[in-house]
């Protein structure tokens, strides 16, 4: 493989790669059994290794794959980038997956320089509790017929079942709600799939498991129609929170999905941060989330796409509709397109 700068060439790593002392994530190529499993580094006409990338296989998403991508300090970015992405172009039979935001101006224009095509825009998604927010808790805190959500303890009584059957009715509104919040841009892996990669994640006391006692069910007519999941906190402090409904954007979705994140922010504390994302393609999830209150964005809590690198003869990204490109993300938008 070479790249199309002169100074610079690219090859397969090796382990004496990986043994390294400059990256602590280079892997050698072909670091797993089966096809497709590229990791190449960019060198120097002198053969120091300048930087590395490889392409991850998404589990939940079988459509394409994360590239991962690292230059070594002091060298030239955006030359270095340039080689490692054609050469892993040049291998990969799936799309590259990079997630560019508004203050990386560098990946942006790697991207636009590639031929990305922006599959998806994600707002800054911190949400600080304060009085603003708790505000419009008290407000939404109730659906249209009179429910509110509780805590997994309080629902497992109300149902006459055990925790470990309430779990995996979480699990399966998990599984639901995701397969369709995907699968108009980048379709998830089948259900059963994502059931078991999943599954750890509503063990009691599993690593990685949700809080139980911050996350939120709702019932109606004895099944769980919405969620709000607490997860662990971030390395920040912040707390991931995951809002579903079923069904996916029906005719209660929102207030239902409302009336769950209203109960997490009543029991969390006053400067507690909590993190929720939400996708450009989902009128009603945008809708909603545009109206809960949060602060001034954080200078790197800005606008995140998800663009997929196009590669030879592999499934072509489905592009985000231009009608849902919001005004906010414009200037994100302009430096993708180059």
């Amino acid at each position: 493989m070479s790249a199309p700068a002169a100074r610079l060439l690219t090859r397969p790593a090796t382990s004496a790669d990986a043994e390294g002392p400059a990256f602590s994530d280079l892997l050698p190529d072909r670091w797993r059994d089966g096809d497709n499993r590229r990791s190449v580094v960019a060198t120097d006409a002198d053969g120091a290794v300048l930087g590395h990338c490889r392409g991850i296989d998404n589990v939940f998403h079988p459509r394409s794959r994360t590239l991962v991508l690292e230059a070594r300090e002091g060298a030239p970015w955006a030359e270095v980038a340039d080689a490692l992405v054609t050469a892993q172009i040049a291998v990969s039979t799936l799309p590259l997956h990079v997630k560019p935001s508004a203050h990386d101006a560098e990946l942006a224009a790697l991207c636009a320089r590639h031929g990305g095509v922006l599959v998806q825009l994600m707002p800054p998604w911190r949400y600080v509790v304060d009085q603003a927010l708790r505000s419009w808790a008290r407000e939404h805190r109730t659906t249209h017929d009179g429910l509110t959500a509780a805590g997994l303890d309080e629902v497992a009584v109300g149902l006459d079942a055990d925790e470990s059957a309430l779990r995996e009715q979480m699990l399966d509104l998990y599984v639901e709600h995701y397969t369709a919040q995907h699968a108009a841009w980048s379709p998830a892996a089948a259900a059963e799939r994502l059931r078991a990669e999943n599954a750890a994640d509503f063990v009691p006391g599993g690593e990685g498991s949700f809080d139980p006692g911050r996350t939120r069910l709702l019932l109606r007519d004895g099944r769980i129609v919405a969620q709000a999941l607490a997860w662990p906190a971030e390395p920040d402090g912040g707390t991931e929170i995951t809002v579903q409904s079923r069904p996916h954007e029906g005719p209660t979705a929102r207030k239902d999905m409302e009336a769950c994140l209203a109960t997490v922010v009543e029991c969390s504390t006053d400067g507690d941060v909590l993190l929720i994302d939400s996708h450009a393609t989902e009128e009603l999830e945008s809708a909603m989330m545009r109206e809960v209150p949060g602060p001034p964005p954080h200078p790197e809590d800005t606008w995140t796409a998800i663009v997929a690198i196009p590669v030879p003869d592999g499934p072509a990204p489905r592009p985000l509709p231009a009608q849902r490109i919001p005004e906010g993300a414009a200037p994100l938008v302009e430096r993708l397109r180059g």
